[in-house]
């Protein structure tokens, strides 16, 4: 399937490594000019370079202005805009008894406000391209509570529900939509099994086999099999997705959403 995504004109927040980066190579492999980022400049120069990414821009996403700031930077290495995926960082596991204060405003600076930062100064430039894409990657504690991801189930609950009014203000011109991605096998997964298998007391490999028993297909997810989906709807061919939240979690939330 051709996906008619040649020329349009990319920027991936938090794309040096993991899920931004697989999000980003796959855009560019279906034929878009791609800017990517990263909070590392050696990190993300070497990224753009391995795989021959347009060009990167640089940010720290905790620093209020950040966000914005890389955006107006994309749009200028690019010459404008027509998708932009907006991906954060997360925040201290725990419960939102246990997290500290300090953890819980590092937590809305590095999930919620950078994703308006972004969206906010991005919208623009999509809907003057028009037919654009708008697509933000959360987490499975938006429809899913657990206590280790108290902080992320509130702030990215919020940046979803950002996005399904932005899915109703930038409509017909911009088509907003959130990927809610499961356990993938990263760098950031690997920490998180890390915190997992101290606070249990368990080996890092038990935390991980638990969780591939509690995912229906019984193992982690490839960050390229996100990035399949995630390419798929920002591209023209996804003309009537608007609005949708999209889970890519090999069925590990079992409930209704």
């Amino acid at each position: 399937m051709d996906l008619k995504l040649n020329g349009k004109r990319a920027f991936v927040l938090g794309s040096s490594s993991g899920l931004g980066l697989a999000s980003a190579k796959q855009l560019a492999e279906e034929g878009a000019t791609v800017v990517i980022s990263g909070r590392d400049v050696k990190k993300a120069r070497e990224a753009a370079t391995d795989h021959n990414f347009h060009s990167y821009v640089t940010g720290d996403l905790t620093v209020k202005g950040a966000a914005r700031d890389m955006v107006e930077q994309a749009v200028q290495k690019l010459g404008g805009l027509d998708i932009v995926i907006i991906n954060t960082g997360g925040g201290t596991p725990g419960g939102i008894m246990d997290v500290s204060t300090d953890a819980r405003e590092m937590a809305y600076n590095s999930m919620l406000n950078p994703a308006l930062e972004a969206a906010r100064t991005a919208a623009p430039y999509l809907k003057e391209a028009g037919s654009a894409r708008m697509l933000f990657i959360t987490a499975r504690s938006i429809v899913e509570a657990t206590p280790e991801l108290a902080l992320s189930s509130v702030f990215r609950s919020g940046v979803a529900a950002a996005a399904r009014s932005l899915a109703l203000e930038l409509a017909p011109d911009v088509l907003v939509n959130v990927i809610i991605p499961g356990q993938f096998d990263t760098a950031a997964y690997s920490k998180f099994a890390n915190w997992v298998a101290t606070k249990e007391g368990i080996t890092p490999e038990e935390a991980v086999r638990i969780d591939n028993l509690n995912t229906p297909v019984g193992r982690l997810g490839q960050a390229e099999e996100l990035a399949d989906v995630v390419t798929f709807i920002c591209s023209p061919r996804a003309s009537f997705v608007n609005g949708s939240v999209i889970r890519v979690d090999g069925g590990a939330v079992t409930g209704f959403h």
